[in-house]
């Protein structure tokens, strides 16, 4: 472990596989170094701005959103939503990229940070919650244990996390090739707030510079594991471990001229908080755990 500008960078035991937390940008992580049988190497891409004081926007490397994944829309303005009969406002992807998170527990190769409900968040989502993330890194993987707790009474919370990883490219896009088996391929809107109907999966393997995979959500089947081929023979696997059920939308994204490709695992479809039919819904004072993994 090592500390310098209130980035933790977490060292696993072979001395090779890295990753790099910054609590007080939304828990984000800015770096994972894996070990492949072609040399250890970076495998997130960060945005020009990712330093900036302000965050506005996410920064690349890998955000973990919530309380929701993507956009809302309701009567045509988009990040509101209704709860109670009363209205919210959310930015895209909740808040939890941006909030400061509190550091609770640091080793030589994982941390622990949480994120409760503060005046900040309350204005948004009328919820009393924790969100506990433990970041590990092992030999070739990082590990990221989720707790999502209700600290509501009476009251059952509804919500949708996920996460958003910008993986770097440093080859041709047309050579590096996205695999993942869906048994469903959801339909946007114009605006990309909503679910208006469903389309033909896509054939898998293919590759991210292929425009129809772009901005693409797919509901997967069983096995929730997606993997990143690269012409060298590198492979990049990402998976949820423990209540794999809990993220069963896979969405796709990129910026064509810039060298990075999303593969974002999500517990819901976008605008689920108005639509109510997708969201989870956490009991009073329950709690749920997940465990989601990035490995070579």
């Amino acid at each position: 472990m090592s500390v310098k500008n209130k980035c933790y960078t977490l060292i696993a035991s072979d001395g090779k596989t890295k990753a790099t937390v910054v609590p007080d940008r939304g828990g984000w992580v800015s770096s994972i170094i894996l070990p492949f049988a072609s040399g250890e190497r970076e495998i997130l891409f960060q945005h020009d701005y990712a330093w900036d004081s302000e965050i506005k926007s996410l920064l690349g490397g890998l955000p973990f959103v919530f309380p929701i994944c993507a956009r809302l829309s309701r009567g045509g303005s988009e990040g509101l939503y209704l709860y109670d009969g009363k209205q919210y406002q959310l930015k895209i992807h909740g808040f939890s990229w941006y909030e400061k998170w509190t550091v609770e527990n640091i080793t030589e190769n994982s941390i622990e940070i949480v994120l409760r409900d503060n005046k900040n968040t309350l204005e948004r989502y009328p919820f009393k919650f924790e969100v506990r993330l433990k970041y590990e890194v092992l030999p070739g993987k990082l590990l990221c244990h989720q707790i999502y707790q209700n600290n509501e009474a009476m009251r059952s919370m509804p919500y949708y996390a996920g996460f958003h990883p910008y993986f770097l490219i440093p080859d041709d896009k047309k050579k590096v090739t996205v695999n993942f088996s869906a048994t469903r391929r959801l339909k946007y809107n114009d605006t990309l707030t909503d679910i208006i109907g469903e389309q033909e999966t896509l054939k898998m393997p293919s590759s991210i510079s292929n425009p129809e995979i772009n901005e693409q959500l797919n509901i997967l089947g069983e096995n929730k594991c997606a993997t990143l081929n690269f012409p060298n023979g590198d492979e990049i696997k990402i998976d949820v471990t423990e209540n794999p059920d809990y993220f069963s939308y896979l969405q796709l994204y990129t910026i064509p001229e810039k060298p990075f490709f999303c593969v974002e695992h999500w517990m819901a479809f976008p605008n689920a908080l108005n639509t109510v039919s997708g969201v989870r819904w956490l009991k009073p004072a329950g709690t749920e755990t997940s465990v989601y993994e990035i490995s070579v």
